[in-house]
């Protein structure tokens, strides 16, 4: 099976860091074969596609209970979700999308889950009409005392093992989260900025 190599300035690790100059080796199914990076300069090597940012696994929108007075998911609304980069969307009361038969993202789970560190997403969970990148976006430009590794760990790594299924949340051989790369950052002080965006690089058949 062919594969695409991404690299960028910094990946998430799932270690919830961000290291320098990575190249990530994925099978067109969305399997993470490889990962590496480089403390020093990018090395080039043949067939790798190099963007500005930062990778990242997909998002796990799982959080919280919306207020009952929040309007329901529709299908224009879940697709806003996807594009925006979550692939794991948790509704209460939705009809759940079976993980082994499921072709369409994002993956659907019946219910929203209590998040234990409320200090880290103080209000992230209040809103269903906007995306988990721009609730991320909207905590972080607010707090300064929360990091971008830390934020980004929980609604990734943190999020999918609590969903119990933990291959969504890690960049590492053998799982299959997603590929987003998060543009127009602080890629210096590494901060998140209000024009900063999120794009899908590799969306993995489910």
């Amino acid at each position: 099976m062919t594969c695409d190599k991404f690299a960028a300035h910094y990946m998430l690790s799932p270690e919830g860091e961000l290291l320098k100059w990575p190249v990530i080796t994925i099978r067109r199914d969305g399997v993470i074969l490889k990962t590496e990076w480089h403390k020093d300069r990018f090395k080039e090597q043949h067939g790798v596609r190099f963007y500005s940012g930062i990778l990242l696994p997909a998002f796990v929108d799982i959080w919280w209970e919306y207020p009952s007075a929040q309007p329901r998911e529709t299908l224009k609304n879940i697709h806003f979700h996807f594009r925006n980069g979550t692939i794991l969307l948790g509704i209460p009361g939705a009809t759940a999308t079976p993980f082994s038969k499921s072709r369409e993202y994002p993956i659907i789970v019946s219910e929203r889950l209590k998040y234990l560190q409320p200090q880290i997403f103080p209000d992230l969970g209040n809103d269903n009409r906007l995306s988990q990148f721009e609730k991320i976006k909207k905590v972080l430009l607010h707090n300064k005392n929360i990091s971008l590794c830390e934020i980004l760990s929980a609604a990734t790594d943190e999020a999918a093992r609590t969903a119990r299924r933990p291959e969504l949340g890690r960049l590492e051989p053998g799982c299959s989260p997603g590929l987003l790369l998060l543009q127009n950052a602080d890629l210096v002080h590494l901060k998140i900025a209000s024009h900063s965006t999120i794009k899908w690089l590799n969306v993995p058949e489910n």
